[in-house]
């Protein structure tokens, strides 16, 4: 019975220091960004993975498959930092189509993570997924229009996590949403 009960212990410690790490690196990663700071990159990289391993160990099926696009979004962010940060005009129809083919995207996604899987939350998975991914990509292009999306996946993020019980990466999600507030008004509040 004991060594249930250690291991037990353990898994919940590995859960807690995993969800720390992750939560860490994501925010240094908006931080850096935010400053237009390369290195940005780096911590986009690595709290990813941190967070693809907690997803999976929760049962967020969809989870996994944006924290692989956050790394590679992050790998072609970086590439494209090299020659200077310079922004880039996406038009409201582009916008209107993007959003669109996010939600139909994340309708089929949740429809087939409900019916063949045993996920948690799986429509709204489905949606922060895509639409994560979506920002993801206006922002490694400096679409200054991620925010906005940014905002709806970190909100309905914070939700997630929170009936989760994980109460860390929540907080981060509370501290993303503010940054993204930050980023889309350009306040300078996180200013290095």
């Amino acid at each position: 019975m004991r060594d249930k009960e250690s291991e037990s212990k353990i898994r919940l410690i590995y859960k807690s220091w995993l969800e720390i790490c992750a939560v860490v690196f994501n925010l240094l990663f908006t931080l850096l960004y935010l400053n237009e700071i390369s290195w940005a990159f780096a911590a986009g990289i690595l709290g990813p993975i941190l967070l693809l391993l907690l997803s999976l160990r929760e049962r967020l099926y969809a989870e996994p498959v944006l924290q692989v696009v956050y790394i590679a979004s992050a790998v072609v962010g970086w590439i494209n930092v090299q020659q200077g940060w310079s922004p880039v005009e996406l038009g409201i129809a582009a916008h209107c189509l993007l959003w669109i083919a996010s939600v139909a995207i994340a309708f089929l996604w949740g429809w087939a993570l409900r019916r063949y899987t045993a996920a948690n939350f799986p429509m709204m998975d489905a949606l922060v997924a895509t639409w994560g991914m979506a920002a993801t990509w206006l922002m490694m292009y400096q679409i200054h229009a991620c925010w906005l999306y940014l905002l709806a996946v970190n909100a309905l993020s914070f939700f997630i996590y929170l009936r989760r019980r994980l109460y860390v990466a929540a907080c981060m999600f509370v501290l993303y949403f503010i940054l993204s507030i930050d980023g889309y008004f350009q306040m300078n509040w996180f200013e290095i």
